[in-house]
């Protein structure tokens, strides 16, 4: 669907067969105030909703909300590699100054259904406003452009400013969409590297994300001394990847003529930002065997990494990589071999014959009452929200903060939240934690978090797990049938993490965690962002805010030399971590909470 709508802005601004050819032009132009009033009438509707409105608390430390811009443009300061979402809307003006001589002539000749596009996009500015997030804002305001092109200056408009109004979405920080597709493409990533540097003789080993140089029983080298490399989130491609597509969009635009053209440059930044970072990773493991690990990698500081200067010129490597692969595909895009499938040039229209039309369409009465009708709806777009209560309403939590002291064969021991814990979470968290072990060495971690009064106080696994020197190798979701018969969908990480033992031998512990969020009324959510949605969903439908909790559990295996590790452990500890939450999980519920929710 994305594809086609890009292919249709592409089109729309390719010359249609009436463009106007204006060295014929001998009619007079039409006066621009009137259009000029109404279009600033619209502008002025849609500041007043996405610029004056206080809208949501971007921050949680926030007292007062502030405006859907305006929150924007802290959102995209505070992160760095979103910044060039503030060049868009530049860039979105250059391209409209750049079409003004093809629409300085265009009529005005509303289409009231654009009155129906605002509409809508106000509903998706009140589900916002009530639930105190963003991102329907700026669906709203992107939404709401649309509809007053539309409303004031009708298709021909629209057509002629559908690519810098589609080009304008970049202008929006995709961080859900980052964090979603950020491990996919650190997969591909460490696959197609590794694969590669086996090929051409640098035998190394994967595990999930992280390469590892291979073990030579003949030199005495074991699995990792010459070099370890992670294809962290920054090495995935995907930080790259948004900027990336917004230049090709932009390059495609000015420099191919054929929509087919422009859509094939488009997607190709897709690619090009993978086989950046896969040049990237092979020159950090090449490096490492030439130079060694710190001169290519860096150091490991007290668990921070601090990159070397070859690091740091290697990350130029997907920028190089990428830009060139795009520039060499325009070229080959604009060849001569393409020039057979644009047929003939477009019949011109001369100025005179599309003033007359412009001047056709200028009629006061109508232009005057579809801007009232803009501003009489923006109107009753902030007379909605002003009626609507926002205050906050947070349910009870769902789970109780308590843990049995023993469970079957495991005997437990409490163990409190810490001082570095209470400086990271959000006030008004809670936690239970216990862990429990056998006298045959078998140990496991339980942990319930609930939320605070804040919206989303709870984090993910994934967050904190790297920064304590795991791995992820793996992420699933994993359905679980509990003991009264309920049915849980979990998250399943597989976890391992190296050390170094006294005797110089390199040690490897993995691990397994599973864990899910609960809801005020029993609802469960395997996903971080399902269970965002959820709390959307509810807030808007059943007016409920949910006081989410967490319940987390961690399954350690013993640790055992690399390359030593008992093939099957991994499988029956993931049989027996189902196990115990199968029969542990009905006895944290809450006493509200019936157990048949769903």
């Amino acid at each position: 669907m994305a594809a086609q709508l890009f292919a249709m802005s592409l089109d729309a601004l390719n010359p249609t067969p009436q463009t106007v050819d204006e060295t014929s032009a001998t009619g007079p132009i039409p006066d621009r105030k009137l259009p000029m009033m109404v279009i600033g009438a619209g502008a002025l509707a849609w500041l007043a909703l996405f610029l004056l409105w206080p809208y949501q608390h971007w921050h949680f430390v926030d007292m007062e909300r502030s405006s859907v811009l305006g929150g924007w443009f802290r959102m995209v300061v505070d992160q760095s590699e979103w910044v060039f979402c503030l060049l868009v809307p530049v860039l979105t003006g250059w391209v409209i100054y750049r079409e003004r001589k093809k629409t300085a002539l265009l009529p005005m000749q509303g289409e009231w259904w654009g009155a129906g596009v605002i509409a809508v996009a106000l509903v998706f500015f009140w589900m916002g406003y009530k639930v105190d997030t963003g991102y329907p804002g700026f669906i709203a305001a992107h939404l709401s452009l649309a509809g007053l092109i539309v409303l004031l200056g009708g298709l021909p408009w629209m057509r002629a400013l559908f690519f810098p109004w589609l080009f304008l979405a970049f202008m929006w920080p995709m961080f859900p969409l980052e964090e979603r597709m950020a491990f996919p493409l650190r997969m591909i990533t460490a696959g197609l590297s590794g694969k590669f540097l086996n090929l051409v003789g640098v035998d190394v080993v994967r595990e999930g994300t992280a390469l590892y140089s291979a073990a030579d029983p003949v030199t005495g080298l074991v699995q990792g001394d010459l070099f370890r490399l992670d294809v962290e989130e920054p090495c995935s491609g995907i930080r790259s990847l948004f900027s990336l597509m917004m230049v090709s969009a932009l390059y495609g635009y000015i420099a191919l003529k054929m929509p087919i053209q422009r859509l094939l440059l488009f997607a190709s930044a897709i690619p090009m930002a993978m086989l950046g970072n896969f040049v990237r990773m092979v020159l950090l493991a090449i490096g490492s065997l030439w130079f060694g690990t710190e001169t290519a990698v860096g150091r490991n500081i007290d668990g921070h990494q601090e990159m070397s200067f070859f690091h740091s010129m290697a990350g130029y490597a997907v920028f190089a990589v990428a830009l060139a692969g795009m520039f060499g595909l325009c070229t080959l895009l604009e060849g001569k071999w393409m020039r057979r499938f644009i047929g003939a040039p477009p019949k011109k229209r001369s100025a005179k014959a599309v003033a007359a039309s412009y001047g056709a369409g200028l009629s006061q009465k109508p232009l005057i009452q579809r801007s009232a009708l803009a501003l009489g709806l923006s109107c009753v777009g902030l007379a909605v929200c002003a009626t609507t209560d926002v205050s906050p309403k947070m349910g009870p939590a769902g789970v109780k903060l308590s843990l049995p002291l023993q469970f079957e064969e495991y005997q437990g021991q409490v163990i409190g939240m810490t001082a570095m814990e209470r400086n990271i979470l959000d006030e008004g968290v809670e936690l239970a934690r216990s862990v429990y072990g056998t006298t045959d060495g078998r140990q496991f971690w339980t942990t319930l978090i609930v939320g605070g009064d804040g919206k989303r106080t709870l984090h993910r696994p994934e967050v904190c797990l790297p920064g304590q020197g795991w791995t992820i190798s793996d992420r699933s979701v994993v359905p679980i049938k509990r003991a009264d018969g309920k049915e849980i969908h979990t998250t399943m990480l597989r976890l391992f993490r190296d050390t170094m033992s006294e005797a110089g031998v390199r040690m490897r512990m993995r691990a397994l965690n599973i864990y899910w969020y609960i809801g005020s009324d029993g609802t469960t959510s395997p996903d971080y962002y399902d269970h965002i949605r959820v709390s959307y969903q509810d807030a808007i439908l059943k007016n409920l805010n949910h006081r989410w909790s967490m319940a987390s559990f961690f399954f350690p295996m013993k640790e055992q030399p690399l390359g030593m590790e008992e093939p099957f452990a991994e499988i029956g500890l993931i049989e027996e971590g189902k196990k115990i939450i199968r029969e542990m999980a009905p006895m944290f519920d809450a006493d509200h909470v019936d157990g048949e929710a769903e």
